[in-house]
């Protein structure tokens, strides 16, 4: 037991990877068996584990120019200030509330409609900007105030954070701005104050799931025509189940399964930059695989995303090997952050990443980021200050 507790102390992100890789396994094995699941582990479970460990075992490896750092002043009220500029702009661009008026719909289809609307119809540069707000600079600033005990900045914080989440109906927008506060307040044993924001963040959940479901409120479920009848509590609970433990494995036993069967492999088509160069169209297989997988759904018009795990990406461009190349990837990678949480407060560090760090189950790592807040999240870490 104290070899593992100092596995985890010394490498945390590498041992809560292990969690998120055995997650995937439980949907993985149970929609396809051990078909996809052993060469899973050989070409990228096994590479993964032996480079991490060289690198870790690496001086060269310590990057010692990350213990340069800059204390800015006051940095999280301008961070704030920012966060909210942009989301009163994209409040006022869209013109309406999107939770206020997926309340009122009736049907499920209309929900969907509405919540899509929320960002799909943003320019390019607003989209990347509400990302970063809510994925990175709100949860930045919520851990600031509180490491500072600012109660006041804690609190607008909070309510900018929380309501902006919900008012894009976004459950996990919800997470992401309370969960790595939730995280912080655990590593330092603040129990009853992190049960309160679990409780608060339970809540703002619920009113995200209620407001995507019209079938809970009045409404009718026009996607699904299933004359199962559950209770409110039971298709809420079932559905976060099924969503954490089963979804994530079995969407991608479903990408082995029809890559290349039904869909060839991209080499690098799914790249603006190449097909820039050979003037191929970009494909997405994360929305070309939907109608594949859910054709009922997607007869009755509904469109939507297939999110993948992270090593999904190289798989789909360059076969079995691709897997190989994601974890060594994924291996230098947290390398560096393990050099990051050593030259930041380790506790900040990891409850800010550790949420970006799960969403690898269902999402490129170049994406989380890039276009999703990471790589911002890292940058900020390392102009804190570390008192």
């Amino acid at each position: 037991m104290k070899q593992i507790t100092a596995l985890v102390k010394a490498h945390p992100y590498f041992s809560s990877y292990l969690l998120v890789y055995v997650l995937l396994q439980i949907g993985l094995i149970e929609h396809s068996g051990f078909q996809y699941a052993s060469a899973l582990f050989f070409l990228f479970f096994t590479p993964f584990c032996i480079v991490y460990a060289l690198l870790s075992n690496q001086l060269v490896f310590k990057l010692e120019w990350l213990t340069l750092k800059k204390n800015i002043e006051h940095l999280e009220w301008v961070l704030l200030a920012i966060a909210t500029s942009i989301i009163l702009v994209h409040l006022i661009w869209l013109g309406k509330i999107p939770f206020i008026e997926a309340w009122t719909a009736t049907k499920l289809s209309q929900a969907n409609q509405i919540r899509k609307i929320a960002s799909a119809t943003l320019p390019r540069w607003l989209l990347y900007s509400s990302t970063w707000v809510i994925r990175a600079l709100i949860p930045v600033v919520i851990v600031m105030f509180l490491k500072k005990k600012n109660k006041l900045g804690l609190a607008l914080s909070l309510a900018v954070g929380a309501c902006y989440g919900l008012a894009l109906m976004q459950k996990s927008l919800v997470l992401w701005v309370m969960l790595p506060s939730i995280v912080y307040l655990f590593l330092n044993k603040k129990w009853l104050t992190a049960m309160l924001f679990f409780s608060m963040m339970a809540v703002l959940f619920l009113l995200a799931v209620y407001a995507n479901n019209p079938q809970l409120h009045g409404g009718q479920n026009d996607l699904n025509k299933s004359t199962v009848q559950k209770t409110k509590t039971n298709q809420v609970s079932e559905g976060l189940l099924k969503r954490i433990f089963i979804v994530p494995g079995k969407t991608l036993s479903l990408w082995f399964e029809h890559v290349p069967k039904d869909k060839p492999f991209l080499y690098g088509r799914d790249s603006k930059i190449i097909t820039h160069f050979t003037h191929d169209q970009v494909a997405d297989y994360n929305l070309e695989l939907y109608p594949i997988f859910y054709p009922a759904y997607a007869q009755q018009g509904v469109k939507g995303s297939v999110n993948t795990a992270h090593f999904m990406r190289t798989y789909a461009n360059l076969g079995w090997w691709g897997l190989t190349i994601a974890a060594i990837l994924l291996a230098f990678f947290f390398a560096f952050l393990n050099n990051v949480h050593r030259k930041t407060q380790g506790s900040l560090a990891y409850s800010l990443q550790i949420f970006p760090l799960i969403l690898l189950s269902s999402g490129s790592l170049f994406t989380l980021l890039f276009s999703g807040g990471w790589g911002l999240i890292i940058m900020l870490l390392l102009v804190l200050p570390n008192d």
